[in-house]
């Protein structure tokens, strides 16, 4: 009885362990992954044309462990080991000359990885040394500034960047001094701040170029000095422009002072503002100059361009005809105005004559009879209508037939002229032959012919 007693306990204490210890663990739960093999494969090209690279050497790190192998005649790698866990396996590839290239693949065990295609890329010159070997100009903040006070920028920051000999930028541990100094300029107190600076940790040195009173072309040029041999940039151009107009130094003027203004509907004449601001300088580009007229049609404005003074629109002849308060009818007023720094308008005037057909043309005296020897002079006018002188473009000639001798005004050009002495001509006759007394009939015929228009007059007279 006592043993069965002592049976049964043990039995009850056995069944109990059992049923604590499958209590403890969850049916669902999974098993811990069994020390199986895995495989990383992939391929490594070449950066710029992508061939294959061979034996380009693979470094593959899994935690603390590193493993190695190299790629084949098609730039491909395989490499299997062992593996406990899911891990980040880190694969690095390399060769002599290239730029590595690295790429993270995420391992399972018992599982094949392919890694991304890696690229490697050349280095196209080896490094020979680090000492500088060109300056080249990197950027330029403005390639144009204006003169001092003039409204625009007066200041450029130009960065150079000094380079080794493979065309690279010097690192900051082979920082080298850059001078930076003025080539050509106009001499207007333009200058450079700071003239010499260290380059950074890209190569680069800056400087800031700040223009005078006069414009011009500065240029800019960036040196170093490394063992006696000097390493100069070329020459940076920057154009220093003028400022806003100034009334001493505006002033406007015609291509024509006398045109067929009354005869002529839609001949043009050139007008032209000369624009300088208060340093002597063209103003600066896109200054607008205004312009009007009191006779005929005129272009309203232009803009100023570069380092050109000269803006210029066309007069076109029309109505109305102009009529000047102190120089009478046929003079036109034209006006040339613009701002000036204290955005005051200036302005300037020119006189223009509009010249019509030549209808008052006449001679004196109209009736001669030259005695034997004798001598006879003459006046005759060409004038238009309001008694001004006719434009450039026309001719007047005096032709003579008879038995004597002319001299005087006898084939005029007209000049470019608004002066009244340029109506009146002269001109004389005289017996060609005074060992004979004979009476001889003389025809004179005076005419103006040209853009004006074509009018003449005859005369007849006698000589003996």
């Amino acid at each position: 009885m006592i043993r069965f007693k002592f049976l049964l306990h043990f039995i009850i204490i056995v069944l109990s362990l059992l049923l604590l210890n499958s209590c403890g663990k969850s049916s669902t739960e999974p098993e811990a992954p069994s020390n199986e093999k895995v495989t990383i494969l992939g391929k490594v090209i070449d950066f710029d044309d992508g061939e294959p690279v061979v034996n380009a050497a693979i470094k593959m790190i899994v935690d603390s462990v590193q493993y190695g192998t190299t790629t084949n005649s098609e730039g491909k790698y395989s490499k299997t080991f062992n593996l406990k866990k899911n891990v980040d396996v880190k694969v690095i590839a390399s060769k002599e000359n290239y730029r590595g290239d690295t790429a993270t693949v995420f391992a399972i065990p018992g599982r094949i990885v392919e890694t991304p295609i890696m690229k490697i890329k050349k280095d196209s010159v080896l490094i020979t040394n680090t000492f500088p070997a060109s300056i080249i100009l990197a950027s330029q903040t403005h390639f144009q500034i204006g003169v001092r006070e003039s409204g625009d920028n007066e200041t450029t920051t130009l960065t150079f960047e000094v380079r080794d000999s493979s065309g690279r930028p010097l690192d900051i541990s082979n920082s080298v001094t850059v001078r930076f100094t003025l080539g050509a300029s106009p001499g207007g107190g333009e200058f450079l701040y700071p003239t010499t600076r260290k380059t950074n940790s890209a190569g680069q040195a800056a400087v800031g170029l700040t223009s005078g009173t006069k414009a011009g072309i500065v240029q800019v040029i960036a040196e170093v000095t490394k063992d006696n041999k000097v390493i100069r940039s070329k020459p940076v151009n920057v154009a220093i422009h003028g400022g806003l107009p100034d009334f001493n130094h505006f002033s406007v003027a015609p291509d024509l002072l006398n045109i067929p203004g009354l005869f002529i509907y839609g001949f043009e004449n050139n007008i032209t503002a000369y624009v300088g601001d208060k340093y002597s300088n063209p103003v600066k580009p896109n200054t607008v100059v205004y312009f009007n007229t009191t006779g005929g049609i005129i272009q309203g404005s232009a803009l100023s361009g570069g380092n050109n003074p000269q803006v210029s629109v066309k007069l076109i002849t029309a109505a109305p005809y102009p009529v000047h308060p102190i120089l009478g009818p046929g003079f036109a007023t034209v006006t040339a105005a613009a701002a000036d720094e204290n955005n005051q308008i200036i302005s300037k005037n020119t006189i223009v004559l509009f010249s019509g057909y030549p209808s008052n043309l006449s001679v004196s005296p109209t009736t001669f009879n030259i005695p034997n020897g004798g001598k006879q002079d003459f006046t005759y006018i060409v004038a238009d209508e309001n008694n001004n002188p006719i434009s450039s473009g026309n001719t007047i000639t005096v032709t003579v037939e008879g038995n004597v001798k002319s001299r005087g005004d006898l084939n005029v050009q007209m000049p470019d002229t608004q002066s009244r002495a340029w109506t009146i001509f002269n001109f004389s006759l005289e017996d060609s032959n005074p060992d004979e007394n004979k009476l001889a009939n003389v025809y004179i015929k005076i005419e103006s012919k040209g853009v004006n228009g074509h009018k003449h007059i005859n005369i007849q007279g006698t000589s003996r």
